[in-house]
């Protein structure tokens, strides 16, 4: 069973020969795994037991992509970014002194722009026939106008004028769904839409306000791609709590949630497993704030195994850490991980 073919029969809720595997890491970690292992790039990735393999088409590109430690650039949206200690951090928001009623003219950035599918065709093109090929179209509405707008000025915009806030919104679902159609083209396996509209405490905003103003838009994203592709699967992410938005997330087609933030607030993966296990697949996993960085060898031992007893039973699980692995983890603990996976993550499970 190759990696694609594996990652769709835990898609559709069966037990395949092997958990999915699907882990990123930080730049800097992933240099060291470079030098570790004496390979680059993708064949790493590949190397590492990656079954997907992915790319951002939006603008989340520029939140994670890698420049000189202390450059400040400005990305094709206008915001202003300042790398400093290994994180890309907005620094300008182009329309934050705007008046609310002029919200509706900015102009997103050309959907169609040729180059930004370059590496997603490269994936397709070099890797497609063997891995699962996603295009990353997060965040899709909610983050992309509060990098523009500025966040603390977005949410009183949602309180004060609300047609005027909505032309913004709509025309942010606009490009969003466009370059998702666009990637479409390409033959790709998913498409992973997303905001992070969570913190560890709780939501950003209410899920009263979320579901006013950004439910119905990322329906529409959905339903238009599924009018293209009508099994067509969805990823969804946000970062922290947002389990009062679970059920809302399933009712208008997410296949896969990712990454349940263990310490967040009600984020606990076993217990949305029994939950919704049967409705969405959990992309989810090994803790990247308190077990791999600082727990010891037996912890990530003991947490791993777990994960995958409680997790893989009936498919619908892919194997992650809750979020990027970060340069606070040290090399020896990210291969244990791995070397567990190798051998406890393999149907039938035996733990």
């Amino acid at each position: 069973m190759n990696s694609k073919e594996r990652v769709f029969k835990t898609l559709s809720h069966q037990e395949p020969d092997n958990v999915p595997l699907y882990i990123w890491y930080h730049p800097d970690v992933f240099k060291s795994l470079e030098k570790e292992f004496n390979l680059k790039g993708r064949e790493l990735e590949v190397y590492l037991g990656n079954d997907i393999l992915q790319t951002w088409v939006s603008i989340n590109y520029y939140q994670s992509v890698v420049v000189d430690e202390d450059t400040i650039f400005t990305d094709e949206y206008g915001i202003k970014w300042h790398r400093k200690g290994g994180y890309n951090m907005v620094i300008h928001n182009p329309i934050n002194s705007w008046d609310i009623k002029d919200l509706g003219d900015y102009k997103f950035p050309d959907p169609d722009r040729v180059d930004r599918f370059d590496e997603l065709k490269y994936l397709v093109d070099t890797f497609g026939k063997e891995y699962f090929i996603g295009a990353d179209v997060s965040g899709t509405i909610f983050e992309p106008c509060s990098h523009i707008r500025g966040m603390e000025q977005l949410l009183l915009d949602l309180y004060s004028d609300e047609k005027s806030v909505d032309k913004f919104l709509d025309n942010a679902t606009d490009f969003s769904l466009k370059v998702a159609i666009n990637s479409l083209e390409f033959g790709v396996d998913w498409i992973w839409l997303g905001d992070d509209v969570g913190t560890q405490e709780g939501m950003i905003l209410s899920p009263q306000m979320w579901r006013k103003f950004f439910k119905p838009r990322m329906k529409k994203i959905i339903d238009e791609l599924r009018k293209i592709k009508n099994d067509l699967i969805i990823a969804y992410h946000s970062c922290g709590t947002i389990y009062p938005i679970i059920e809302d997330l399933i009712e208008i087609g997410v296949n896969v949630l990712n990454p349940i933030q263990p310490k967040a607030k009600d984020m606990d993966m076993y217990k949305i497993k029994l939950q919704y296990g049967d409705k969405l697949t959990l992309h989810c996993g090994m803790d990247t704030q308190g077990v791999l960085p600082f727990g010891s060898l037996n912890d990530i031992e003991i947490e791993t195994k777990k994960i995958i007893k409680y997790l893989a039973k009936d498919g619908g699980f892919i194997f992650t850490a809750s979020h990027t692995i970060q340069p606070d983890t040290s090399i020896d603990r990210i291969l244990l991980m791995l070397d567990l996976l190798k051998k406890f993550a393999k149907y039938p499970i035996i733990i």
